[in-house]
């Protein structure tokens, strides 16, 4: 990228540590992806130190799987590799920041898709284990709403799964769009797959059928994949091959200068994810432009080739007057049977989301060229953007129930018993056996701050802000009130005749202080209280399609 490029004036200063996008990625994907991308600058080490230890956790978490995976993968998917599911797919179709998110909630309202998860897709070379862990991991990290707007979001939220593969195998445009700005043309080709080598293109397909081999076990069998990554949008012909035309498309549109700015927009919000000197404006927006007109152009040219059952566009301004009515006409053109289960689920998340809002800072958005004009012009008039939308369908919000304090406080206290009680037994059945083992058991607070906060949000109806208070100091409670009973069972230090019971008291009190001191213990609990307060507090829109 030419110096002309770069925001104006040098940047200075550490950037630091952010939870990352892709932090969870194996450090051999990383070391591929930093390698392709010519390396970071002093000034990213500290940020890049960061998504080392994560990237740390996210290997270990997943290495077992991942060994077992690349077998079975080579196997059921070489060198042609084909997705069979008999249920078949269906695609969410649209550029970046047309709305594609929103009805991809909508859509995992029904049961009968299956759909990946946040927790899936941040570490997509994971598979049941190693999600498991993740999800229980990324509570305390992930905020309860994307950086860019009020969206939900959250370990299991709807994710775009263009994540999975990126994180799994750097099989993504994500790196040039979010991490090395620079290297934008060198990783954009995984956006469209093209000007990919033979072995390249085959492992995003292997990956993609792999990834939906592990979404599609046990009793996802029989539900139908339902996919959404913006990069799909120009894939159409690739998937429709993958998929052996077992798939359908769903084609959101939106009005383009609105999709335009909100990119330049998302940029910004997500520029501390940079490993680099974020580039200027300007060329942001025009990349933008460009890799838009060109997604929106490949999609329907390759769209001409599947079947009008198989294919259907919507517009976003329909979508928000009326999402079921839209929705229902959606089904309707793919042939899937609407019902009664789906429209009722579909009606209560609508009524959770209460009113819409999104960041609208003062940021410097670039100038709008002739050019951009001429693509506005093109996609109004393609897409019949300039049309009204269909009449407004208002869907009333839910009324909170008023939280119960009261009742959510006493729950959090018995709740916080018992997961004493169950330490200290836990620690005494551990001691008993092996007499020589002195496990403080520290971690687990870390589990006991999920259950006390689940506990007290369930009890109090709703969560707030004071409930997530209570159960985080209930959670630290906890690993006090244990430390000096399991320093007895493991220690009973000045337990020998000559001392007296106040020595006693005071060694064994000293060692379960010494105990909670340690850097670990204090990042557990710190672990702990966090994943409690975040429970117990959580409130806003019900995750569509929650599973568990």
């Amino acid at each position: 990228m030419d110096s002309n490029d770069r925001n104006s004036g040098p940047t200075r200063g550490i950037a630091w540590p952010v939870a990352h996008v892709l932090a969870l990625a194996p450090l051999d994907v990383w070391a591929g992806m930093v390698r392709r991308s010519g390396g970071i600058r002093p000034r990213y080490w500290v940020r890049f130190g960061f998504i080392l230890v994560t990237s740390f956790v996210g290997t270990i978490s997943t290495v077992h799987e991942r060994v077992v995976l690349n077998v079975i993968r080579r196997r059921r998917f070489g060198d042609d590799p084909k997705i069979e599911h008999e249920p078949g797919a269906v695609v969410i179709l649209g550029y970046y920041r047309s709305g594609t998110t929103h009805l991809q909630n909508l859509m995992s309202c029904d049961r009968r898709f299956v759909t990946p998860r946040w927790s899936q897709c941040l570490a997509g070379q994971g598979f049941v284990m190693g999600w498991s862990i993740l999800r229980f991991v990324l509570v305390p990290f992930l905020g309860s709403t994307r950086p860019q707007d009020a969206v939900g979001f959250g370990p299991d939220w709807p994710a775009e799964d263009d994540f999975a593969l990126c994180t799994w195998g750097g099989c993504s445009s994500i790196p040039g769009q979010l991490i090395w700005p620079s290297k934008w043309d060198d990783w954009k080709q995984w956006h469209g797959l093209e000007r990919l080598s033979d072995s390249e293109l085959n492992r995003w397909r292997s990956l993609m059928a792999m990834f939906v081999w592990k979404l599609t076990r046990g009793k996802n069998r029989t539900k139908v994949v339902l996919l959404k990554a913006p990069s799909h949008t120009a894939r159409v012909a690739e998937l429709d091959r993958l998929f052996k035309g077992n798939i359908r498309f769903v084609h959101l549109v939106r009005e383009p200068g609105a999709v335009i700015d909100s990119n330049v927009r998302l940029h910004d919000a997500l520029k501390a994810h940079l490993l680099e000197d974020a580039p200027a404006v300007q060329a942001v927006r025009d990349r933008i432009v460009e890799e838009y007109a060109s997604t929106e152009s490949k999609c329907c040219d390759e769209a001409q080739a599947i079947a009008p059952d198989r294919f259907v566009r919507i517009r976003y301004q329909d979508l928000r007057s009326d999402g079921i009515g839209t929705l229902r006409n959606v089904y309707e053109s793919l042939g899937i049977a609407w019902n009664d289960e789906t429209q009722a689920s579909l009606k209560h998340y609508l009524e959770s989301l209460g009113e819409y809002t999104s960041t609208k800072e003062s940021i410097e958005l670039g100038e709008i060229t002739e050019h951009e004009e001429q693509v506005k012009g093109e996609m109004v008039a393609r897409y019949g953007l300039d049309q009204p939308a269909v009449p407004s369908v208002e869907v009333e919000a839910i009324d909170k129930p008023p939280a119960m304090r009261v009742q959510g406080m006493l729950s959090s206290i018995a709740i916080a018993c018992v997961c004493a009680m169950v330490w200290v037994g836990a620690v005494w059945a551990i001691h008993s056996i092996w007499t020589d083992s002195h496990m403080r058991l520290v971690p687990a607070v870390w589990i006991c701050g999920s259950i006390i906060g689940i506990g007290t949000n369930k009890a109090s109806r709703t969560g707030t802000q004071g409930m997530g208070i209570i159960a985080a100091a209930m959670t630290v409670l906890v690993v006090v009130a244990v430390a000096f009973p399991v320093t007895v069972i493991n220690w009973n230090f000045a337990s020998t005749p000559g001392y007296t019971t106040w020595d006693w008291i005071y060694h064994n009190a000293k060692g379960g202080y010494e105990g909670l001191r340690s850097v670990a213990s204090v990042v557990f609990i710190l672990l702990g209280a966090m994943t409690a307060y975040r429970h117990a507090s959580a409130t806003g829109p019900t995750v569509p399609g929650k599973v568990g």
